[in-house]
């Protein structure tokens, strides 16, 4: 159960970074980001800018910076909690297919919240079927074990 736990948070660590990449790399998507934080800080302190948000153009570079300082960061944790799901695992392939799975999972998400992309029926297919295709190994690896146990007793 562990090894699950912490196959699903490196999946969650794997998306932030690719999402904090994004930001990284996208002057457009930084500058829109900025402009909505502004956006809603000055509505919530009474303060109003005039011709939008042009110190939000001058910062772009440096949130960009932090950016790329917090992608490595959640690479960091992502690759920490990936090889303690490793560890716990019974094989390091479920592991590996858990993580992928949460990570399309967690990424595509964000990407629907924060950037208003459509998913398609045929995603959600393909999702349902990873998913599936998680829960059969996962049953697999539950009886491995229980005819592995077996065959030590009688021995």
């Amino acid at each position: 159960m562990k090894s699950h736990m912490y196959s699903v948070l490196s999946g969650f660590f794997a998306s932030g970074a690719s999402l904090c990449g994004k930001f990284a790399m996208g002057a457009e998507e930084t500058l829109w980001l900025c402009e909505v934080v502004s956006h809603q800080i000055s509505h919530s302190s009474s303060l109003y800018a005039i011709n939008g948000f042009p110190a939000c153009k001058n910062f772009v570079l440096y949130i960009r910076v932090c950016f790329c300082g917090l992608m490595l960061l959640f690479n960091v944790v992502m690759w920490t909690t990936f090889v303690k799901a490793l560890r716990h695992s019974t094989t390091s392939l479920e592991a590996t297919v858990t993580n992928t799975a949460a990570n399309f999972f967690f990424t595509a998400i964000f990407g629907q919240v924060l950037f208003g992309e459509f998913l398609t029926l045929m995603w959600w297919i393909g999702t349902l079927l990873i998913i599936f295709g998680l829960l059969m190994m996962h049953k697999g690896n539950q009886q491995a074990a229980i005819l592995a146990k077996k065959q030590r007793k009688r021995k």
